[in-house]
C-alpha cells in the first residue's frame, strides 16, 4: 500500500499534483490508484496520467461527485468514475451521474477511519470509489498475471446490473460484486494472440518536412483486433487513439528541428 499526498495539509491541491502522484505510483509498479476527488474526468493532466498508469498495467478509480446532477462529462476509458449506492442498492440522491459513470459501489454510512484516530461512518462517492478500487485490488491479488484491461473487463461484466439494462448514467455497468469479480478473475482464461498486427504511417510520408501541428494518420490491422494505437516520437509517447481511423495531431514545435 502506497499512500501518496497530492494536496497540502488542508486538503487543497491542483490537478498537476494529482497527475504527479499518479505518475510516481505508475513508475513504481502500483496497479490500483484511488482518487476520491470529483471532476477528475475533465482534468486533462489527470486523465493523461491515468492513461499512463493504465498503459503500465494499472487502473485508476475516481469519484463521480456529490452534486446529484448530470455532470455532462465526456466518458473516458482512462479512468473508472464511481457513483454511490445506498443500503437498498439504489443510487444515493446526492450521487452525481452521467454517461461518464462506469461503476457504482456502496457509499452511504460506510465504516471508515476518522481523522485524529478511531473509526466513524461516512457517506459520499469519495467513500464508494475506494470500495470499487478495493475489489479490483482483490482481483489483481487473486490473479497477478491479469492485465489492467482484463481486470477492468471482468469487473464490469460481474457488476450487478442496476437501473436500465446494460450501462446507464446512474450505475454505469452496475454495482461492484466482490465475490463474483474475484471468482471470475481466478477462473479467467484468455486466448493467446500469436499473430503480430500490421501497422504503418499512412501520412506524412517519409522525408516530408513538417511544421506546427502536423496530422499523422496510421493504418493498423490485426486478425483479432486493434484496441489502441500509440504515436511515439524518439521513444516518447505523444498520443494514443483507441478508435479507427487512427489519427493524431503532433505538435512539432516541442522537438528540435531535424
Amino acid at each position: 500500500i502506497m499512500p501518496i499526498r497530492v494536496t497540502d495539509t488542508s486538503g487543497t491541491g491542483y490537478s498537476s499534483m494529482i497527475a504527479s502522484g499518479l505518475t510516481y505510483a505508475a513508475d513504481r509498479g502500483v496497479r490500483i490508484a484511488n482518487i476520491s476527488f470529483a471532476n477528475q474526468p475533465i482534468r486533462a493532466a489527470v486523465v493523461s496520467a491515468a492513461q499512463y498508469m493504465k498503459d503500465k498495467g494499472g487502473l485508476v478509480f475516481v469519484a463521480a461527485g456529490n452534486n446529484g446532477i448530470d455532470e455532462g462529462f465526456t466518458p473516458t476509458t482512462s479512468m473508472i468514475p464511481v457513483a454511490a449506492t445506498d443500503g437498498s442498492d439504489i443510487k444515493a440522491s446526492w450521487s452525481s451521474f452521467g454517461s461518464y459513470v462506469a461503476l457504482a459501489a456502496p457509499g452511504v454510512s460506510i465504516y471508515t477511519t476518522s481523522r485524529g484516530g478511531g473509526y466513524t461512518t461516512a457517506s459520499g462517492t469519495s467513500i464508494a470509489t475506494p470500495v470499487a478500487a478495493g475489489v479490483a485490488a482483490l482481483m489483481f491479488a487473486a490473479r497477478p498475471t491479469l492485465t489492467s484491461a482484463q481486470v477492468e473487463s471482468v469487473l464490469f461484466k460481474t457488476a450487478v446490473d442496476l437501473g436500465s439494462p446494460g450501462r446507464d448514467s446512474y450505475y454505469g455497468y452496475g454495482r461492484v460484486d466482490a465475490a463474483s469479480a474475484v471468482a471470475a478473475a481466478l477462473a479467467f482464461t484468455s486466448t493467446t494472440d500469436t499473430q503480430a498486427p500490421s501497422v504503418s504511417i499512412a501520412s506524412p510520408i517519409g522525408s516530408t518536412t513538417l511544421s506546427g501541428l502536423a496530422p499523422v494518420n496510421v493504418s493498423a490491422t490485426d486478425n483479432v483486433g486493434v484496441t489502441r494505437v500509440e504515436l511515439r516520437v524518439n521513444g516518447a509517447l505523444v498520443a494514443t487513439d483507441t478508435a479507427s481511423p487512427f489519427g493524431f495531431s503532433w505538435d512539432t514545435t516541442i522537438v528540435p528541428s531535424g
